[in-house]
């Protein structure tokens, strides 16, 4: 005991494993994958992926892609549905949620058919059966894609870069920094 109470590295490496143990045989573990945060509207693809992968998962209920707390698109071990009809025509979707091992979502906006409206907070959300924790729901932390429109600067008719627009990338970036710091 009088070893802990003096090398605080062994303290804080102990309370680690502790909590690492704790959280690994507590919750079932689900995450996301964002290709790009920031979405040039016309340029860049919109990508993201959600994974659930517990080795004590028995079933998978539904893995759910959400944008700002609405449910936009689920898979189930019957299939895909959508939620967001409008998203439906313009993007494509894969994924599988036949096991607790490898179930995933994966849905891709072209570039082309991105729109502003596709901005805002996205997070995954899953409902399982745990072997032995019975059935449980999780979710991931929110990424906020910030969707802008620029053109050349040199012509008349086009969009110029807003004065705003580095305060946005800005609060973005620390936005997502600080829901990450509270899923580590």
């Amino acid at each position: 005991m009088q070893i802990l109470q003096k090398t605080p590295f062994l303290r804080i490496t102990i309370c680690s494993i502790f909590v690492l143990v704790f959280y690994t045989g507590f919750v079932a573990m689900i995450s996301i994958q964002v290709q790009n945060t920031f979405i040039d509207l016309g340029r860049t693809d919109i990508d993201i992926r959600c994974f659930v992968n517990d080795s004590d998962i028995e079933r998978i209920g539904v893995i759910q892609l959400l944008r700002s707390d609405k449910n936009i698109v689920s898979i189930t071990e019957r299939g895909v549905f959508w939620q967001d009809k409008n998203l439906q025509g313009r993007a494509a979707i894969n994924g599988s949620g036949i096991n607790g091992i490898s179930s995933n979502l994966h849905i891709r906006i072209d570039m082309q058919k991105v729109t502003k409206n596709d901005g805002g907070a996205y997070f995954c959300k899953s409902t399982v059966l745990s072997g032995s924790r019975g059935t449980i729901t999780v979710e991931t932390g929110k990424h906020y894609l910030n969707i802008t429109e620029t053109k050349k600067v040199e012509t008349n008719d086009g969009y110029q870069r807003s004065q705003h627009n580095d305060f946005l990338v800005l609060v973005t970036v620390l936005i997502n920094y600080i829901s990450m710091l509270r899923y580590v």
